[in-house]
């Protein structure tokens, strides 16, 4: 089956691979065959994002069919838990500072949705792309998100501050810095 994507570990120890067959396998770095294979997900898993914050811990989002981030544990092959988003999910960024995951949207709302990663209350919602967003990137210093739209736009939020407490306050007013929007067709 196609792969619609693919992600290291932050050690480099492990590959995790999420296809069009609703499947997502963890690799380890010189064999051939798959360590671990994960079958819960519904539709396409496109998303998949490891925590900076806890070894052999992964995200993954699946499509319209789905419409739900899933976490593993990829040395015991156990899901955490899950949590439905009401959208397909097209990518995901853990914080770099808190215990905080972003993910991105596409059918029905295309919106950006940043989450409290201990008891999945989403924070907020972001809209601004007309389209499905199809990609994020995380900025190298953590605090902006840039996001990729099948509008033909990029967007730039800010979205955490540097020296972040793990509150749920601190990530709110990161919030009304806003965004901005570059066209790029």
């Amino acid at each position: 089956q196609e792969v619609c994507g693919l992600t290291w570990s932050p050690d480099g120890t492990q590959l995790a691979s999420g296809g069009n067959d609703n499947k997502c396998f963890i690799w380890e770095f010189g064999h051939q065959n798959p360590r671990m294979e994960f079958t819960e997900h519904k539709a396409a898993v496109r998303a998949l994002a490891w925590s900076p914050f806890q070894r052999n811990l992964l995200a993954t989002g699946a499509g319209t069919a789905d419409r739900c981030i899933r976490f593993f544990n990829t040395t015991t092959g156990t899901l955490i838990k899950s949590t439905e988003t009401d959208s397909q999910v097209c990518s995901l960024q853990w914080s770099r500072s808190s215990r905080e995951l972003v993910s991105a949207h596409g059918y029905s709302q295309n919106q950006i949705s940043v989450w409290n990663y201990s008891n999945m209350s989403k924070i907020i919602d972001l809209k601004g792309h007309s389209s499905r967003v199809l990609h994020t990137s995380l900025s190298p210093d953590g605090t902006t998100l840039c996001s990729a739209g099948a509008d033909e736009t990029l967007r730039f939020w800010k979205i955490f501050n540097r020296q972040e407490k793990a509150k749920k306050t601190q990530s709110e007013a990161s919030f009304k810095r806003g965004h901005w929007t570059r066209k790029i067709r």
